[in-house]
């Protein structure tokens, strides 16, 4: 196949996926009689290129699976911190960095991340190929700075103002264990929205597909030696297998067999992967979003009788003062001049705000120490 610079891609060892939603950020290759390296947007077969992908830990003998995939993205249900670009840069060799400036969570290297503008995404996500401060860096807290390296990912260009958006994944040893791929020869189908597929395990390969497992297909797409894969179906379930025409609940040691699935959209020559799912670990359930603050000094009526213990009355007071002295300097003084009790004025703070206000008697505008 081709290696194209910004490809997604798996991360295998064995028969086992230790990560997914890579991306190969950065692609050189040595300069013809010379030590020095070059950048390059491509490789074809049998071309030799250092890639970067934002994963270290590989060993060797691993090999990364390229692949497109329009229907299944990666899971961005949970932020996991949040940071503004401040400085963003370009380098010919290695692409984009930004320097940013942590303002929420945490920043790690190698971390699940996307850009957003005006609070809308730009671009696919990406990974964060290297943090430095100056010097490497395994993660940056809120409050800190440090240079986000991003290579060719940006589909579009960081801008100043840019937020930096990382995003959380479970933490585990694999995602997957493949049972191996076969290539369909033959198409049957059922009329009742499942087909029935001749296959083969490829040469070479090993193959030991099971009823029940999960499976995805995969076309093909160009040449043998400029040939990509398109994920044109996920999250299937092996519904039967067949040999010489008898089920079976398992093809190992077989070449030649057939596969049920619950799709119609599948062609001859593409590839059927079948595996099994890691068991994740949960994660927490994402933060319950925080209450919009009432301001007492600026909220109508109804606002105000809806904040604990604001009786009628007490409404009708907290306005009247309100509009004789400009405002309350916070909310504990907003409480005392009710008549709240101290259990109530408690209550009261996780529900309310006081902005600055003018008080009328000095002229003097409140501070925040």
């Amino acid at each position: 196949g081709r290696a194209v610079r910004g490809a997604r891609a798996r991360l295998r060892r064995g028969d086992r996926v230790l990560a997914d939603n890579l991306r190969l950020g950065i692609m050189v290759r040595k300069k013809f009689f010379s030590s020095d390296v070059e950048a390059v947007t491509d490789a074809g077969f049998l071309k030799d290129v250092f890639v970067a992908v934002g994963w270290r830990d590989l060993v060797h003998g691993d090999s990364l699976e390229l692949y497109t995939d329009d229907a299944v993205g990666p899971d961005t249900s949970r932020q996991d911190g949040t940071g503004s670009v401040l400085v963003p840069g370009f380098d010919q060799l290695t692409g984009f960095h930004a320097s940013v400036a942590v303002r929420e969570g945490v920043l790690r290297s190698g971390a699940l991340v996307a850009l957003t503008r005006g609070g809308r995404p730009i671009g696919e996500p990406m990974r964060v190929l290297g943090l430095f401060g100056p010097g490497p860096l395994e993660e940056v807290p809120a409050g800190r700075q440090g240079t986000v390296l991003l290579g060719f990912q940006c589909d579009v260009p960081p801008l100043a103002g840019d937020a930096l958006v990382a995003f959380q994944e479970p933490s585990q040893d694999s995602l997957e264990r493949r049972e191996g791929a076969v290539v369909v020869h033959g198409v049957t189908d059922l009329g009742n929205g499942t087909v029935v597929a001749a296959v083969e395990v490829p040469e070479g390969r090993g193959a030991a597909f099971t009823t029940g497992s999960s499976a995805r297909v995969l076309r093909p797409i160009g040449t043998t030696f400029n040939e990509r894969s398109t994920v044109v179906a996920a999250d299937l379930r092996i519904l039967s297998l067949a040999r010489d025409g008898v089920a079976v609940r398992s093809s190992a040691g077989s070449r030649v067999f057939t596969v049920g699935l619950a799709t119609r959209d599948l062609r001859e020559n593409d590839l059927i992967e079948a595996y099994v799912p890691a068991v994740l670990p949960a994660l927490a359930p994402p933060p319950a979003p925080a209450p919009v603050l009432v301001d007492v000094n600026t909220a109508s009526g109804p606002e105000l009788a809806s904040l604990p213990g604001l009786s009628p009355a007490r409404v009708t007071t907290a306005l009247k003062l309100r509009q004789r002295q400009g405002g309350f300097p916070d909310v504990e003084a907003f409480g005392v001049a009710i008549g709240l009790q101290p259990h109530e004025i408690v209550r009261l703070r996780g529900r309310a705000t006081a902005s600055r206000v003018a008080l009328r008697e000095t002229g003097v505008r409140q501070l925040d120490i």
